[in-house]
């Protein structure tokens, strides 16, 4: 991966992928959410729903279909089951930016992290 203020170069199924940086979410750690995915309008649909959306597992990084508004999917490769990540926002807490954080941002992102992983856990926060 390559980053840069401007644009990020994935790889993605061996081939190098120019991304608007405006259009990740630039994490440390990978969430333990499926995370859903627009396929771009020229790629052949995989397995993506009639919208073009799909998700991925965050453990094989398989692709599924989406099912609704299902709160959780199990992985047809792995057997994993895993919520879906249908509003990112919680993951937010532990996006990577560029610059020094507003005082006060750390700690409260700190909060929001604990409660988003308590949730896809299932604990308590």
């Amino acid at each position: 991966m390559e980053l840069t203020p401007e644009e990020t170069v994935l790889e993605v199924n061996s081939r190098l992928l120019r991304v608007p940086r405006k259009f990740l979410q630039i994490l440390p750690l990978r969430p333990p959410m499926w995370s859903l995915v627009r396929r771009r309008p020229d790629d052949a649909p995989p397995a993506a729903a009639e919208d073009g959306k799909y998700a991925v597992c965050p453990s094989c990084c398989e692709r599924s279909p989406l099912i609704d508004s299902a709160p959780t999917l199990r992985c047809r490769r792995c057997g994993a089951v895993y919520a879906v990540a249908w509003s990112d926002s919680p993951w937010r807490a532990f996006e990577v930016l560029p610059g020094r954080p507003v005082p006060g941002a750390l700690a409260r992102a700190r909060a929001v992290a604990l409660r988003a992983l308590a949730t896809a856990f299932g604990l308590r926060a």
